[in-house]
């Protein structure tokens, strides 16, 4: 075998660095590859829980104008109270407050109480705010 000039090794140097180089770049792809993929899992996850949320706010804005609708159209009385324990349309609220009161978190007192997370969430904030005072 002929001694190599050093042309020839020179080349084979590059080739060498050559497949060195392409291999990390592909497993750089790869990584890139496995974030781009968890990060549109989290992108849908942050989305299906911004849909959850909007609909909770929406289903108690609407709840909170048909209150407000009732209010209005009763006579106003100065005597007349409202039995907020008693009345359908707050039972929820109340009860979620007393479940509060009891130490329940957010996710179990919306399942109980049949509404939304962000408005359990919502109740045990005004529920906080009112044991501070």
């Amino acid at each position: 075998m002929l001694p190599l000039t050093p042309l020839e090794i020179g080349l084979i140097v590059s080739l060498l660095l050559g497949l060195v180089a392409l291999v990390v770049a592909i497993k750089a792809l790869k990584v890139a590859r496995a974030q781009q993929e968890n990060t549109e899992r989290l992108i849908q996850k942050l989305t299906r829980d911004l849909a959850m949320s909007n609909s909770g706010s929406v289903g108690m804005g609407q709840r909170l104008l048909a209150m407000e609708k009732r209010l209005q159209e009763e006579p106003k009385k100065s005597d007349q109270k409202i039995d907020y324990y008693n009345d359908d349309d707050f039972q929820p609220y109340s009860q979620a407050a007393q479940l509060f009161k009891m130490g329940l978190d957010a996710e179990e007192v919306a399942r109980r109480c049949g509404l939304s997370r962000a408005e359990a969430s919502l109740i045990q904030m005004m529920q906080m705010k009112s044991d501070l005072k």
